[in-house]
């Protein structure tokens, strides 16, 4: 029972006070922001968050016994965990790739895109190295990439519907599209980021 409290805690907070898009601006890219239809949104954050959820339970032990094996101290232990992690997101986009494809056809084609954007955008990469910085334990790890993966598709969620509702504002020519995206995903991440606790400096 405390693992499972353990692991819904940290996927709570990796959701909503530690959102991968709002406080950190982890794979904001232009392409996913912009995205229109919520089902796309939603295969997208399945692929995101199944990517994540299994690259950090791969990559955990991998970078567990890197710090053991005592090779930090020749070859510096932040690139040998980035190209682990880089490494193990790889194999999880391929094996997911494969197995679609061989088993699924139904799902491969249309999920092919999306979890090609998915596995390579800089939110699973962020999120897991995230979670190794803050010295989490395996199951923390994987909750917050669960976390992370769920919350980055709520994000995605809110940016769509803040786009439908500014479509019906009168918004100045020199604003329309992108810049009123992130004027509007800016004043979301403030909101969050004084949620969390900081104080902005004055």
């Amino acid at each position: 029972m405390n693992v499972l409290s353990e692991f819904l805690i940290i996927a709570l907070s990796a959701a909503v006070l530690q959102n991968a898009v709002f406080t950190r601006g982890l794979g904001s890219s232009k392409d996913t922001l912009m995205m229109g239809a919520p089902r796309r949104i939603f295969a997208f954050g399945a692929a995101l968050t199944f990517i994540t959820v299994v690259s950090a339970a791969l990559a955990w032990p991998l970078n567990r016994l890197l710090r053991e094996q005592q090779l930090s101290t020749r070859l510096g232990i932040r690139y040998l965990t980035s190209i682990s992690t880089l490494a193990c997101v790889c194999v999880v986009f391929t094996l997911l790739y494969l197995v679609t494809r061989a088993w699924f056809p139904r799902i491969h084609y249309p999920l092919r895109r999306d979890a090609a954007n998915a596995a390579f955008s800089c939110a699973v990469l962020g999120t897991i190295l995230i979670a190794f910085s803050g010295g989490y334990g395996f199951v923390k790890t994987v909750g917050f990439a669960f976390g992370s993966g769920i919350g980055y598709t709520a994000a995605l969620l809110l940016v769509r519907e803040g786009r439908r509702r500014i479509a019906l504002s009168d918004v100045p020519r020199a604003f329309r599209g992108l810049p009123i995206m992130l004027l509007y995903i800016g004043i979301l991440s403030l909101a969050i980021y004084g949620l969390i606790g900081h104080q902005l400096p004055t």
